[in-house]
C-alpha cells in the first residue's frame, strides 16, 4: 500500500505520515517550503520500516489550469516513486488571522486559491485514479462548525471542506472509493501553552478531557479511517478534539 500526505513536512502531517507508516503504508511526503522538514518525515516514516519519498509542490498557484497541471504532476510523482497511491490525505492548507474589516475580495481569493482550490482538485483527481478500496481523507476542523474571532475565511473554507467529504462520497461511492474527514480541536505542540496561555486555558475549560488533542491522536484516527477496517465508513467527516465540541457553546 501507498498513501500521499500533503502538508506532512512537520506538526500533524508528519505524525499523520508515520501513523500511515505504522499502519503499513509506503508514504509520498508532500511539502511546500520546508524540505529539511519533509526529509526529517521521511527518515520516520522510513524507521518505521516502509519507504518514502519528498515531493515538492506549490499549490498555491494564479490560475485555474495551473492548479490542474500542479495536482496531476503531484499525483504523477507520487505514484511513479510508489505506486498509485491508496490513501490520499489532504491536510495542507493556510491558516491567517484577518480582521473583519479587512476581509476584501483579495484575502478570500487568497484562501480560495491556496486552500479550498487544490484541496479540491486534488480529491477529485486521486479519487478518479482511485480503483475499489481507495480512501481520501480530507483535514477540516472544528473552526468548520464554530467560527472564532479573526478566522473567519479560514472557518469558513473548513466548513466547505467538510461540506465536500460528503459531497464526494455520494458521487465515488458507487465505485466502492471513500471520502472521509477529520476535524481536529486545538492540536497540542511544543511551547503552545508558552506562546498562547490564555487560549489553551480557555480550551481546557471547554474541552471534556479538559486538555488539548495530541497529534498522534489525530493521526491515528486518519490511519483507521484509511484503512479496511473503516470500510463502512464514508462520506463523514470525525471530530477529534478532546471532546471540545460536546460543551453548551454559551
Amino acid at each position: 500500500m501507498s498513501a500521499l500526505v500533503t502538508g506532512a513536512s512537520g506538526g500533524l502531517g508528519r505524525a499523520v505520515a508515520v501513523a500511515l507508516a505504522e499502519a503499513g503504508h509506503d508514504v509520498a511526503v508532500h511539502y511546500r517550503g520546508d524540505a529539511a522538514g519533509a526529509e526529517s518525515t521521511a527518515a520516520a516514516v522510513r524507521e518505521a520500516g516502509r519507504r518514502a519519498v519528498t515531493l515538492h509542490a506549490e499549490l498555491d498557484v494564479p490560475d485555474a489550469a495551473a492548479c490542474d497541471a500542479v495536482c496531476a504532476q503531484l499525483l504523477d510523482r507520487a505514484t511513479e516513486a510508489l505506486g498509485a497511491p491508496t490513501a490520499v490525505v489532504l491536510s495542507a492548507f493556510p491558516q491567517h488571522h484577518v480582521a473583519w474589516d479587512d476581509l476584501d475580495a483579495a484575502a478570500w481569493d487568497a484562501y480560495h486559491r491556496a486552500g479550498l482550490r487544490p484541496t479540491a482538485v486534488l480529491l477529485r483527481q486521486a479519487t478518479a485514479r482511485m480503483d475499489a478500496g481507495g480512501t481520501v481523507v480530507v483535514v477540516g476542523s472544528i473552526e468548520g462548525l464554530r467560527a472564532m474571532p479573526t478566522h473567519t475565511p479560514y472557518a469558513v473554507a473548513k466548513a466547505a471542506l467538510h461540506h465536500l467529504v460528503a459531497a464526494a462520497a455520494r458521487e465515488v461511492g458507487p465505485r466502492g472509493v471513500r471520502v472521509v474527514g477529520v476535524a481536529p480541536g486545538l492540536v497540542d505542540r511544543s511551547g503552545l501553552e508558552d506562546a498562547w496561555p490564555e487560549g489553551v486555558a480557555r480550551y481546557r475549560a471547554a474541552a471534556a478531557l479538559g486538555r488539548p488533542v495530541e497529534a498522534q491522536e489525530v493521526a491515528a484516527t486518519v490511519a483507521f479511517l484509511a484503512s479496511p477496517v473503516a470500510s463502512g465508513i464514508t462520506g463523514t467527516t470525525v471530530t477529534v478534539d478532546a471532546g471540545w465540541s460536546a460543551g453548551p457553546g454559551w
